[in-house]
């Protein structure tokens, strides 16, 4: 007889929980649109020197693959700006979404580093930033080529 006491109230509780959290209550949220997409293919670029990543792999929602940069500041030290994908911008049509956003990145290639890693990132005002770092198999920072990949 307790279990059915007991189903009853675990019943009823979800049963109330659920009028409460309806969807309509609920933050709509965004979707997984992909905003920016780089392959960082020039390991080596000049230091402090943007570049345009290449052409065919890479997309920006608001201006396509030209308004995606790579710079490199250290050895295996990483900018990535992608214009006007930032939360501050109004691309959406709907107003500003603020600081947010997912950020992945990878290692490419066999030669180059072992892995890398977003350190930060930035979407609170027009563009998107993401600050990369990649690493060899002792841990010691490595030029790398990488793709990232930013979503809201």
């Amino acid at each position: 007889m307790s279990t059915m006491k007991t189903l009853a109230t675990v019943l009823t509780c979800t049963f109330l929980l659920g009028a409460f959290a309806t969807v309509a209550a609920a933050d709509p949220g965004r979707g997984a649109d992909i905003q920016c997409y780089v392959w960082a293919n020039n390991a080596t670029s000049t230091l402090n020197a943007p570049y345009s990543p290449s052409s065919p792999y890479s997309f920006n929602t608001v201006g396509r693959s030209a308004a995606n940069f790579v710079t490199r500041t250290a050895t295996g030290v990483y900018t990535v700006t992608c214009k006007g994908v930032g939360g501050g911008s109004l691309f959406t049509g709907s107003g500003t979404w603020g600081a947010g956003g997912h950020v992945q990145v990878t290692a490419y290639g066999s030669e180059d580093a072992d892995y890398c890693k977003v350190s930060s990132w930035t979407t609170g005002g027009a563009d998107f930033t993401a600050f990369v770092r990649c690493y060899n198999s002792a841990g010691a920072l490595s030029d790398s080529r990488f793709d990232l990949l930013f979503v809201w």
